[in-house]
């Protein structure tokens, strides 16, 4: 795939350097640096060849802004990273809001944080700031915001008409959970739009990343996605190991996919129960609650915590596991193996449920690549992507698991996904269970300071919600230039307001918790 993306892109763009990338060291296959005037024919060159953008960042380099797009596809394992560079006093770029869906939020996003203006874009209002802010808060230097951008950033109101009420779902809706605040405009009890607004907790994750040491911002990461954080602790490790070059112990690999799929159990239970509560059946959650407790037994004890998990080290693990940790995962494994039917007979074959979320909120495949959605919500519109398999990390390329994927892309058949999902995460625990053999759980030499190799990587893992990207910036220092992280939750949410359209206001409670956000890892 690579090669003949390569081919393409050299008759397509005669005139343009391609670069040959190695990448186990940066993450991508191939690079290409554009002009503002070959951007948007690039777009539509991965566009027509089923690519998605799976991120679009930015980096202050000073002499220069570079804005990065990420581009994969779903069928292979092809990446590509796309760089055009703007002026930094007058930052400028063509939107692409027009071919992917996914860049009118990324946009946004980099609009308010570097002042870059993106021409053909529609709204440039706050994403996740406010108009205290008086600098945009990435830049290198102090840049302040201009009067005229301040205007526009804070621009935002619902839109009134005379035939339509809009109305605000959250932040203290109980199903939006403190966090998140969605303005429905109204025909009646149906949804015209949807309007997303975030920020209620944002708190900088990536300038503080560009202010510690690689080290320090360690236990920043369980802060993110606080029901994924194992997932987010490994993503972090192996990027940062693999930016580095160190090499993991293999006990220390099978401990830190068994602690991870507990940990994704745990967050799917979590996810089960507060579903089903929002919908009105309590039942459940005490039921998903039972059986998480008993998981997180047996982590607490490992781990020494319940949620915000900061267990991996670079070079292996905080301490190793015992005869007591293997026991009780192995009792865990077969207690939660014999609880599925429960499961389905309380909530998979009830018919309150089924009529609930059969046919509601429906993302087809290619709203699914428009918007860059991943994870169960991916595999419930029924792409297999699964970044254990597709782009394998620690140990998962040696697992044998299958990837369950849905047939109508609806809310029952997320509730499914999750469910099988479960399942499959027993299946890789019992794996690395029966390979968990004595051994080093940490390199012999751990390091005490990182200082990384000149250079970027943009790292993938696979979390509860879907495809964590990591892209770091090096500049050999023992700080991150630049640390960017592309998450799940946020790309999820992108579909929501197209899925929300010309449903009752009822559904969009069951659409809006089908997609499992979790709003701290969208604020970071």
């Amino acid at each position: 795939m690579v090669d003949k993306v390569q081919a393409e892109l050299k008759s397509a763009f005669s005139d343009l350097t391609i670069h040959e990338e190695s990448y186990p060291e940066c993450g991508y296959h191939l690079s290409l640096d554009l002009a503002a005037g070959d951007l948007e024919k690039a777009a539509r060159f991965f566009d027509d060849r089923r690519f998605y953008l799976a991120v679009e960042l930015c980096v202050d380099y000073r002499e220069y802004l570079e804005i990065v797009y990420i581009f994969s596809i779903h069928s292979s394992l092809c990446k590509v990273k796309v760089t055009l560079k703007i002026d930094p006093v007058n930052p400028v770029a063509p939107t692409l809001s027009k071919v992917f869906d996914c860049a009118w939020w990324y946009e946004r996003e980099i609009h308010e944080f570097y002042g870059v203006r993106f021409d053909g874009h529609s709204d440039m209002t706050y994403l996740f700031l406010h108009d205290g802010i008086d600098v945009y808060p990435l830049r290198k230097e102090k840049v302040l915001v201009a009067e005229a951008d301040r205007l526009e950033l804070n621009s935002f109101s619902p839109e009134q008409r005379e035939d339509s009420l809009s109305i605000n779902m959250g932040p203290q809706h109980p199903s939006t959970h403190g966090v998140l605040r969605v303005v429905l405009r109204m025909d009646g009890e149906y949804i015209e739009d949807a309007y997303p607004v975030l920020g209620y907790l944002h708190r900088m994750q990536e300038k503080m990343a560009e202010n510690r040491t690689y080290q320090q911002f360690l236990p920043n990461t369980g802060r993110m996605d606080y029901l994924g954080a194992m997932s987010y602790n490994l993503g972090y490790v192996t990027a940062v190991e693999r930016l580095v070059g160190i090499d993991v112990p293999a006990r220390a690999h099978y401990v830190r996919m068994i602690a991870t799929e507990l940990n994704r159990i745990a967050s799917h239970l979590l996810w089960v129960g507060a579903y089903l509560a929002d919908l009105g059946g309590l039942s459940p959650f005490l039921y998903a609650f039972d059986d998480r407790e008993n998981l997180l037994d047996v982590l607490e004890a490992v781990t020494g915590s319940r949620l915000t998990y900061c267990y991996f080290r670079f070079g292996g693990l905080y301490n190793d596991v015992d005869d007591a940790f293997v026991a009780g995962t192995k009792a865990f494994v077969a207690r939660m193996r014999g609880r599925f039917a429960l499961y389905e007979k309380l909530v998979g074959g009830n018919v309150i449920f089924i009529n609930r979320t059969r046919g509601i909120g429906v993302i087809e495949r290619e709203l699914a690549r428009k918007c860059a959605v991943c994870g169960p919500v991916l595999r419930g519109a029924g792409i297999g992507m699964d970044f254990r398999k597709a782009e394998p990390y620690a140990a998962y390329a040696e697992m044998n698991f299958e990837i369950p994927t849905g047939r109508n892309g609806d809310a029952l058949d997320m509730y499914h996904i999750r469910i099988r999902e479960m399942e499959t995460s027993l299946d890789i625990i019992d794996q690395s269970l029966a390979r968990l053999s004595d051994g080093p759980f940490m390199v012999e030499k751990p390091p005490k300071k990182l200082k990384p190799r000149k250079g970027d990587l943009y790292h993938t893992v696979e979390t509860p919600r879907g495809e964590l990207g990591i892209y770091i910036v090096s500049d050999e220092s023992d700080k991150p230039y630049r640390m960017k992280w592309r998450v799940p939750s946020f790309s999820n949410l992108m579909a929501f307001p197209e899925l929300a359209k010309g449903n009752l206001l009822s559904d969009a409670v069951a659409i809006l918790g089908s997609l499992d956000l979790v709003i701290p890892e969208i604020d970071r």
